[in-house]
């Protein structure tokens, strides 16, 4: 029951104030932990996106058709839309872009690879997945240059105020 000088509205916001008190020091004390998922989720997600552009590089290497291809103009960082005519006579702009845009422009003419029967998957002519190895394992390792000494200082101010 409450006391003629408080509400039940007043009992019920103490009552959350203290529970989100005892979630936030839980929090506090995983936060090395947090840091350290966050780090392992970003390689996860760097190594499944090379696999799916070696996923991809598999399928149109297995149905390969190559073709000359313009670089539209409306292409950006993001995504490079090219246009190009298929085996079968029809005109192709896939809207997801190109796979290894990089050095690309408006107006480029270029070679492409696609899958024939799929003609939406396209990637530049000669670029793979092996290209992008080494910038998703430097991403990586930047991740890591940055997660791993913030991990090991909160770690270690844990271990301090346990101790202390």
């Amino acid at each position: 029951m409450t006391s003629p000088t408080t509400s039940p509205t007043e009992d019920v916001l103490t009552e959350s104030r203290a529970a989100a008190g005892r979630i936030l020091a839980a929090l506090r004390r995983r936060v090395p932990e947090i840091v350290l998922g966050v780090g392992v989720v970003w390689t996860l997600l760097a190594l499944i996106a090379l696999g799916g552009a070696a996923l991809d590089d598999a399928r149109i290497s297995a149905n390969q058709a190559t073709t000359a291809a313009t670089v539209l103009d409306g292409s950006d960082y993001w995504r490079t839309v090219v246009r190009y005519v298929d085996g079968e006579g029809r005109l192709q702009t896939p809207g997801a872009g190109i796979s290894y845009p990089v050095g690309l422009t408006p107006g480029q003419n270029l070679y492409v690879e696609y899958d024939s029967t799929e003609p939406t998957r396209v990637r530049v002519a000669g670029r793979n997945a092996v290209d992008g190895i080494l910038p998703t394992l430097g991403g990586i390792a930047a991740g890591w240059v940055l997660v791993a000494p913030v991990y090991l200082v909160l770690r270690r101010r844990r271990e301090r105020t346990q101790q202390g």
